[in-house]
C-alpha cells in the first residue's frame, strides 16, 4: 500500500515528466506574429484561429508550397487548444529555443 506522502511525490514527478519528456522530442517553432491557423496550405482555406506572437507548434508533419502542416503545443494566446493541427505559412515561423531548468 502506498502511503500519502509517497502518493503525492509519485503525483508530482509523474506531472512533471510530461514536459520533459515533451522538451526532449523537439522544441518546435513559434510564431512571430499575428497570423492564422488555416485548414489547408493556403490563404483560400479556412482559419481555424489566430495564432499569436510566441505561440508554440510542433515540429511540421507536412510540407507543401512554403506551408507547414504542425499542431499547437499549448493552449494559444487567442484560445486555440493544444493539439490542434492546421497550417501555417514557413515564413511567420521560427524555430523555438530550447532550454532545460535543473
Amino acid at each position: 500500500m502506498i502511503t500519502a506522502a509517497a502518493a503525492a511525490t509519485l503525483a508530482t514527478s509523474t506531472l512533471f515528466v510530461g514536459p520533459v519528456l515533451a522538451t526532449a522530442a523537439g522544441c518546435g517553432y513559434e510564431a512571430t506574429t499575428t497570423v492564422h491557423l488555416r485548414s489547408g496550405p493556403g490563404s483560400g482555406y479556412v482559419s481555424l484561429g489566430l495564432l499569436r506572437e510566441g505561440d508554440r507548434l510542433g515540429t511540421p508533419k507536412a510540407k507543401r508550397g512554403g506551408w507547414w502542416k504542425t499542431f499547437t503545443m499549448d493552449r494559444t494566446a487567442s484560445g486555440i487548444k493544444a493539439g490542434k493541427t492546421g497550417w501555417v505559412k514557413k515564413s511567420y515561423l521560427r524555430k523555438s529555443v530550447c532550454m532545460q531548468l535543473d
